[in-house]
């Protein structure tokens, strides 16, 4: 068994050299130690040692197929060895292809109480729109993330609550670990809103990232200086932020993810101007810990379900109750549920509706207030980097 069982790993060897042999240097040259090497592993596949070295050689050599069978090979026979596993993850990270997408989302709804606890309280329609930017691609050897959005909301009666915002971010993949890399990243926001120029906003954050037993892992902390348009009646000043996000594929049975998001805030941007998007970070000197946990799961071929809930636990350090001058406290609980049909009209092209139920117990009677908010959107997803039409007809013809 031991000689059928070397024999095997040979044969596989040789198979996987072939498959590669076209991934050679860019000059055309392997040099005579690769080759002597090869010779070698040929003959011990399950040399640790030898694989590594050859890794090494093919690594250096630019030969980053070969390089990458041999670090495969050393983590299958020694599921422990440190330095193939970072070997493993720092060709795939080199192999890795560049990364470009849009995806344009577009639609409207329904709003009950846009103003919260702010009068006239009145339903009005709403339309939302947004275009969302991820890239990522090699430059002078390292990967780089660009990420960027612009999101924007109209109203139909209350065009003072009509709100845009548009934010860039950008900076290196780094590969700490087996499994993780870190994102530092440098950017910047700027919002509009009440026909006016709201505020501008520069950001640094770092990112950690990874993926384990199909679980997707990251961990965000961010520190930004906000400037408020003189228009407002808010301070200039600092927030700092903590998120996290996992998502479970499949735990919930097949065709299911699970997505948690804790996260924890704290905010000394200290005024009265109560922003027209509740994710966004609100004037008010406060901290913030809070939670969204999200389900979905497909029912049948092209339809998808979902079911998710927010909670907000919100302690402001300097806004008072006036009947009992107790410091102000809010409780958000926000459930919600999702319908997907994906891929609906293109392979690029989904439709959604969601609805959302915002419930605020405020120990401040005032600023209690309960909304409902019901959309539909078209989301449209395309690669920059390639014609835009070619690929809409090509997703139609899907």
């Amino acid at each position: 068994m031991r000689v059928l069982s070397r024999l095997s790993m040979r044969v596989l060897l040789a198979a996987s050299f072939f498959v590669c042999a076209f991934a050679t240097p860019s000059n055309g040259a392997v040099s005579p130690q690769l080759d002597a090497l090869y010779v070698e592993v040929l003959q011990h596949p399950g040399n640790s040692d030898l694989n590594l070295r050859f890794a090494r050689e093919a690594e250096a050599a630019g030969v980053l197929r070969w390089a990458l069978s041999a670090y495969e090979r050393v983590t299958i026979n020694d599921p422990g060895n440190a330095e193939a596993q970072a070997g493993l993850q720092r060709v795939r990270r080199k192999l890795q292809p560049d990364t470009s997408q849009v995806t344009l989302e577009a639609g409207g709804g329904y709003e009950s109480n846009p103003r919260y606890y702010l009068g006239p309280r009145r339903n009005e329609g709403v339309g939302l729109a947004s275009a969302i930017l991820f890239d990522e691609r090699a430059i002078s050897g390292m990967r780089w993330r660009t990420t960027g959005a612009v999101t924007g909301l109209f109203y139909s009666q209350s065009n003072d609550l009509d709100y845009a915002n548009a934010a860039l971010n950008t900076g290196p993949v780094v590969d700490l670990f087996p499994g993780w890399a870190v994102v530092p990243a440098i950017g910047g926001s700027a919002a509009y809103y009440d026909h006016h120029f709201y505020y501008g906003e520069g950001a640094l954050t770092a990112t950690f990232e990874g993926a384990s037993q199909g679980a997707f892992k990251s961990f965000q902390v961010k520190t930004a200086y906000r400037s408020y348009d003189e228009f407002f009646p808010s301070a200039n000043g600092f927030y700092t932020e903590g998120r996290a996000r996992f998502a479970f594929p499949n735990l919930l049975g097949s065709s299911s993810v699970l997505i948690l998001s804790p996260w924890v805030l704290y905010s000394d941007l200290s005024g009265t101007v109560l922003s027209p998007v509740l994710g966004d970070v609100q004037p008010g000197a406060y901290v913030e810990a809070a939670g969204k946990a999200e389900v979905y799961k497909g029912v049948v071929d092209g339809v998808v379900v979902g079911g998710n809930i927010t909670a907000i636990d919100r302690r402001y350090r300097a806004d008072t109750v006036p009947a009992t001058g107790n410091k102000r406290i809010d409780v958000l609980w926000i459930p919600g549920a999702s319908l997907l049909f994906p891929h609906l009209f293109s392979f690029q092209t989904d439709l959604r509706f969601d609805y959302r139920y915002i419930w605020d117990r405020s120990n401040d009677s005032s600023k209690s207030f309960t909304d409902h908010v019901v959309t539909g959107t078209l989301i449209y997803r395309f690669d920059p980097t390639e014609n835009f039409w070619t690929q809409l007809a090509s997703g139609r013809s899907q």
